[in-house]
Parts: structure tokens; C-alpha cells; sequence
């Protein structure tokens, strides 16, 4: 049976369309599983395909801690000067870096083993990202700069390019896993990477305002993000190819920023500029304390903003941006039931009750929902690359 590598190889190589490639690998593989094919649109979850991917998942991750911890002892048992320490470290996980690399040429290039090849792009990052940092700063030590007297708005040119550097390894360490290895995680992760780096920015450049900012920032960035899944999408309307991998994951990392953007703001409008410094579910729970009147009002907008959000799943069908809502819309329910004076116990229970509702009733009415919705966009049109249709029933 040809593998899902040589169905691209050859949708590269124009023998067949993308979308060919895509429904026949997904036909192969439910005829080999004995299992009926799945319904055009649906997200299957093509990162993992049996325990042995956990397995070896597992075993890099404990392999990575093994070497980060490895590391940490080696600088620690030593007696050399800080900045010797610092380089010693850098270079120390430049080499784990390399063997994540080598991995990832085995798991993710050879093998194809999407699970292990996810751990292994996050250990790679991380390592590069100490490494980065190690290296930059310890040189600087070695050149007797004072890093303790740089903080806030008086940070010096030198510690603010180490810090943006050190950022910028977020998104192009995964960036360039990417590039060698096709992998659809790291292009979220790069997406994830590139909006911390934005935000770095702003830690740096703009320190005093950036309790202000912040939260348009993450609505900003998330936004972005939002708009780059839609455009693999598009490329992908039967969510049946790599593109729509690469969709899916860049959704997974934009939601949160959307989210905390724009619940930061909502704190903002409803409880004050100080409350919820970083938005989401803390400021919430903050509003709920101190202010009651104006925590309800503020639930009442999140819930608000959640169903705003549902309704934009239903047109992209894309349920993660739903499943990165459920923790924040639990704690927005959860203020509106204690206005009602019920115990700790009966809270709780009231909450996971509506909330798991919500989702049953969402998920089992997910196809006819969108077909109601988008009996209007036409399967051969414009529109259906971005809000593509449900087949009739």
C-alpha cells in the first residue's frame, strides 16, 4: 500500500491533486483498518496512530529530561567562573539540540512518526532556545557587562537584543524543523513562537505600557494566526491533506492568544486596567472576589464572546477553537451559578452539567447545524475553501 510520503511526492509532482492524495490516503488506511472511511471534513487526529508512537513519544521526552538534567549537573558540580558556566551550558544543549535533530531525521523524516516527531521538535526548540541564551549572555558576563542593573526600561541595547534573541529561536527553531521535515506541529509552534516573540517585544521596548497592550497584542497576534490557518484551509477544504494539518495546528496555537486578548480587554472595559494583567480565566476569577456586580457583567461578555467564537467554528468546521474555550466558559458559568448562593459542591457540578451539555448538544448537531448554516455556499465556489458545506444527508 503507498504510504502517505509518496501520495504528496506524487501530488507534488502534479500526478494527482492534493485533495486526490489526501482522500485516497485516507481510503487506503480505513480499508487496511477494516474500518468504514471517514466523513469528508471531519479533523482526524493523524498525529497518532497506535501505542507505539506513545511509546516512543515516552521514551524522547525522558531521553531530553535525561540530557536537560545531565546538563545541569555537569555546570553545577563545577567551580568555574559564571560566564565559563554559562558557556559551558550553551554548548552542552547545543549538542542535545543536534542529537534532537538526528532524531527528528529518523522519527520525522524516515519513519514518519508524527507523536515522536512532535517531542522531538519541542525538545529541539527548548534546547536551542537555553543554548541561545546560555551562550549570548555568558559571553557578555565574560565581558564584565552587569546583566543584575538592566531590567525595565533601562535595559541595555546589549540585554535586549540577548532577550529578542533568545525569543527568536521560539519560532525559528520549529521554523526550520519545518523546512527539513514537513512536520504540521511545527508550524503552530513556529505561528505560537513568532507571537511570543512579538510579545518579547513589547516586554522590552515598551515595558511601563505593557499591562495596556498586552491584551490587543493577543488578540492581535491570535488573530494573525487565525487568518494563516484559514488560508491552509483553503488550500484544503476537505481537511484530507498536510495543508490542513498545518491549518488545524496554527488554530490550536491561535485560540489562546484570541481568547486571553480578548478577555484581557473585557477586563479592562468591566473591572479596570489593573485587573487580569494577562487576561483570561485570572482575571476572571480576580473579578469574581472583588467585584460582583462587574464579574457577572464580565462572565456574561465571555460567554458572550465563547458563542461568537462557536459560531465560527460551525462555518471554518474546526471544533479546537471550541475545545480552547471550554476552560475559560467553565469559569464564567461557575461566577454566574455562585450569584445564585449554591455550595461549593452543587457549583461544580451545576457548571461541568451545562458545560458538558453545551458540547454534546454542539457535537451532536455539528453536521446538520453547518448544513442549515451554509446551505448557501456552493461546493465548487469561492466560498467553500473557506466555510466548506456539509455534504446533503
Amino acid at each position: 500500500m503507498a504510504n502517505r510520503t509518496e501520495l504528496e511526492a506524487a501530488a507534488a509532482a502534479g500526478v494527482i491533486s492534493a485533495d486526490q492524495a489526501g482522500k485516497l490516503d485516507a481510503f487506503l488506511a480505513t480499508r487496511a483498518a477494516g474500518a468504514p472511511p471517514s466523513l469528508s471534513g471531519e479533523e482526524d487526529f493523524r498525529f497518532i496512530r497506535n501505542f507505539h508512537d506513545l511509546f516512543l513519544a515516552i521514551g524522547i521526552v525522558l531521553f531530553a529530561v535525561g540530557m536537560a538534567v545531565g546538563v545541569g549537573t555537569v555546570v553545577a558540580t563545577g567551580d568555574s567562573p559564571p560566564e565559563q558556566r554559562a558557556v559551558l551550558t550553551g554548548g552542552l544543549c547545543g549538542g542535545a539540540a543536534a542529537i534532537m535533530w538526528v532524531l527528528g531525521e529518523l522519527f520525522a523524516r524516515r519513519r514518519r512518526l508524527f507523536l515522536p516527531a512532535i517531542a522531538t521538535v519541542i525538545s529541539f526548540t527548548l534546547f536551542v532556545v537555553v543554548a541561545t541564551a546560555s551562550l549570548y549572555f555568558g559571553i557578555l558576563v565574560g565581558r564584565e557587562v552587569n546583566l543584575s542593573s538592566d531590567v525595565g526600561d533601562g535595559m541595555s541595547p546589549l540585554i535586549q537584543i540577548g532577550l529578542l534573541l533568545s525569543a527568536a529561536m521560539m519560532f525559528l527553531a520549529p521554523a526550520a524543523f519545518y523546512a527539513r521535515f514537513r512536520l504540521p506541529f511545527s508550524i503552530g509552534m513556529s505561528g505560537g513562537g513568532a507571537a511570543f516573540f512579538a510579545i518579547a517585544c513589547v516586554m522590552v521596548f515598551a515595558f511601563k505600557d505593557a499591562v495596556r497592550l498586552l491584551p490587543a497584542l493577543y488578540l492581535g497576534l491570535g488573530l494573525l494566526l487565525f487568518a494563516a490557518g484559514i488560508a491552509f484551509d483553503a488550500r484544503d477544504p476537505a481537511r484530507a491533506t498536510r495543508m490542513s494539518d498545518n491549518g488545524f495546528w496554527l488554530h490550536f496555537a491561535a485560540a489562546p492568544f484570541i481568547l486571553n486578548g480578548a478577555f484581557g480587554l473585557l477586563n479592562q472595559v468591566f473591572i479596570g486596567a489593573d485587573a487580569g494583567v494577562m487576561g483570561g480565566s485570572g482575571g476572571l476569577a480576580m473579578a469574581s472576589a472583588d467585584k460582583s456586580e462587574n464579574a457577572v457583567l464580565l462572565a456574561l461578555a465571555t460567554l458572550a464572546t465563547v458563542v461568537v467564537l462557536g459560531f465560527v467554528s460551525l462555518l471554518i468546521n474546526r471544533r479546537v477553537l471550541i475545545v480552547s474555550a471550554l476552560l475559560t466558559t467553565g469559569i464564567a458559568i461557575g461566577i454566574l451559578l455562585n450569584e445564585l448562593g449554591l455550595g461549593a459542591g452543587g457549583m461544580a457540578a451545576a457548571t461541568l452539567i451545562v458545560l458538558g451539555g453545551f458540547v454534546l448538544i454542539l457535537g451532536a448537531g455539528w453536521r446538520g447545524v453547518r448544513r442549515a448554516l451554509l446551505g448557501w455556499v456552493k461546493p465548487d465556489g469561492v466560498w467553500a475553501r473557506i466555510f466548506p458545506p456539509e455534504a446533503a444527508a
